[in-house]
């Protein structure tokens, strides 16, 4: 919004943005460039959906269909063929290059399940919740963090889950280093006080992953620097666009002014 006074300079105010929890993928597309940030903020998950293409349609497929599984007892109770007719129920190949895509990764998808279930079917972990939506107030602002279900580990404590189908998982420093777990983490522990609480990256591709508690010293670090990166964003006035070999893979590159 634009104030201009009769007798005085112009005055740019802060931009009125949705009033809506920031996201660590927020933060991070501020940080990369803002007007990523200010473009992402508009738009919507089917356009999002479109752009990023077969990986997503299969990422979005898969997760669904562990969901439900955990929703209806988990990989002890719900048989591999019923997973795969979850998967089916959940998967739309609209989004890929062509036909030959969806097929590879219609098949793909099919392929991770079954050893996911192969690899699953004893008792633990067991899901507490499933597609569970975090909320956190930091510093004044408020974060959101969704985990794909909170598991109860045979050691007794709980783990933020989260699956993963990219070729290149966050490796334990990453998790450590990257703001998401952080935020996935704080979330967790203050929905479930009293608890041993972790977050738990699983790669699907590789059939394992990384179960992580964060040390508190560690752990303030990073909410910091969430906190005043969404101090930033609050107050500001201008989001410039900032290229680089990133902009092929924007989500938002067909509204970006800096690539027309």
């Amino acid at each position: 919004m634009t104030d201009r006074p009769l007798d005085g300079p112009e005055i740019v105010e802060p931009l009125d943005l949705p009033e809506r929890p920031l996201t660590a993928r927020n933060l991070a597309d501020y940080a990369q460039c803002p007007q990523k940030f200010l473009l992402s903020t508009f738009v919507s998950r089917e356009e999002t959906r479109r752009f990023l293409g077969g990986p997503a349609t299969l990422h979005q497929a898969l997760r669904q269909a562990l969901v439900d599984c955990y929703r209806a007892g988990g990989p002890a109770r719900v048989p591999a063929e019923r997973v795969a007719a979850l998967f089916e129920e959940a998967w739309d190949g609209s989004a890929c290059a062509d036909s030959l895509e969806e097929e590879r990764l219609h098949r793909e998808g099919l392929r991770l399940l079954r050893e996911y279930h192969e690899g699953h079917r004893g008792r633990f972990p067991e899901a507490v919740e499933v597609d569970l939506r975090l909320e956190v107030e930091l510093g004044g602002h408020r974060f959101v963090a969704v985990a794909d279900a909170i598991m109860r580990e045979e050691d007794g404590g709980l783990s933020a889950w989260r699956w993963l189908s990219t070729r290149r998982p966050p490796s334990l420093d990453e998790m450590g280093e990257g703001p998401g777990w952080g935020l996935l983490f704080a979330a967790a522990r203050e929905q479930f006080p009293g608890e041993d609480v972790s977050v738990t990256m699983f790669s699907l591709r590789r059939g394992s992953g990384h179960r992580v508690r964060f040390r508190e010293e560690a752990l303030e670090g990073l909410l910091r620097r969430l906190t005043r990166s969404a101090d930033r964003i609050r107050v500001a006035k201008e989001f410039p666009p900032v290229t680089g070999e990133y902009c092929r893979w924007c989500r938002a590159r067909s509204r970006c002014p800096a690539l027309r």
